[in-house]
């Protein structure tokens, strides 16, 4: 956004950053909250993981780390997490000695239904009132500022 800049210096209010950066963390603090009301001790980054295991279970972990967007130093430490609480297992790749395949278990199935109506409930919430079109601008533009920062 061009007018976060001024001879003096920034308009940090103005700051397309300042903005997505209060989004994630109020984003994030709702979801610690909401997922607590309902039993759960997740992360919003372990619930990624079982978001993307929903769609494909069975992925190693370093197509898992492609998927949720992360390292896999990062991705380790969140997928033990969820081996501890009983979400999923880390096996070995039948096809690669060195590769870890990563699955679902009953309990990080059983989530599904119970999870993503809050989750659903609590984006309602917050897109509530904003016209579907400027959600859809917002989000092509968020995709396509992420492209140019890889």
């Amino acid at each position: 956004m061009k007018d976060q800049f001024h001879q003096e210096g920034i308009v940090i209010e103005n700051a397309l950053a300042f903005w997505v950066g209060r989004f994630y963390e109020g984003a994030r603090r709702a979801m610690y909250r909401r997922f607590r009301e309902h039993g759960f001790t997740l992360t919003p980054e372990q619930w990624s993981v079982l978001v993307r295991l929903w769609e494909r279970d069975h992925r190693t972990q370093i197509d898992l780390a492609e998927a949720i967007v992360r390292d896999a130093p990062t991705t380790s430490r969140i997928v033990s997490a969820m081996e501890r609480s009983g979400l999923v297992t880390r096996g070995a790749d039948p096809t690669d000695a060195r590769a870890k395949v990563i699955s679902l278990t009953k309990k990080g199935n059983a989530a599904k239904p119970k999870l993503v109506p809050v989750v659903r409930e609590m984006v309602t919430h917050f897109e509530r009132g904003i016209p579907e079109v400027d959600l859809e601008i917002t989000r092509r533009t968020l995709r396509k500022i992420a492209e140019r920062l890889e």
